[in-house]
């Protein structure tokens, strides 16, 4: 088969459809998303100047959704004066174990948010917004009270 000037520019034009739309809505849908989450923020009271972000805004590919991990200056001020308080030392390490099996105990970066123990996940998916809390590794429900004491930690436990 011989490839014409029309051949060439029908497969140029497949090409660019096949790229530029996906492109286009994924584009859309993140404009989307991220506008809502922010939205959502806000209904928390958080205010912008406030966030620190631990995750940006990402896409799950396995699920299609949307979501940002944040913290807040109130938050991460609030966590590292925890750990610094002598009455709970005992969660300002991390533990591993090296290759010997040995317990090796790591101190918390107290100044990193990336190490935060206490965080928001604002998830986005087919226009809700849903919100998850998490203090120390447990989920917190601001409704329940068996995490009324991990919610009582953080700033921002409910919307309001």
């Amino acid at each position: 088969m011989k490839f014409t000037k029309k051949s060439w520019g029908i497969a140029v034009l497949t090409v660019i459809c096949i790229i530029a739309i996906p492109t286009i809505i994924f584009t859309i849908n993140k404009a989307k998303a991220s506008t809502a989450i922010d939205k959502r923020i806000a209904a928390y009271g958080i205010p912008s100047d406030g966030i620190i972000d631990i995750s940006k805004l990402t896409h799950d590919f396995k699920s299609g959704g949307y979501s940002r991990i944040i913290t807040t200056k109130k938050d991460m001020a609030k966590w590292k004066a925890y750990l610094e308080n002598p009455k709970h030392e005992d969660v300002n390490y991390d533990i591993t174990y090296d290759k010997n099996s040995k317990e090796v105990r790591k101190k918390k970066n107290t100044n990193d948010p990336q190490s935060t123990d206490w965080y928001y996940i604002f998830r986005y998916d087919q226009g809700e917004v849903t919100v998850n809390m998490s203090v120390f590794g447990n989920w917190i429900d601001p409704e329940d009270d068996e995490s009324k004491d991990y919610s009582a930690l953080l700033t921002y436990p409910k919307v309001n």
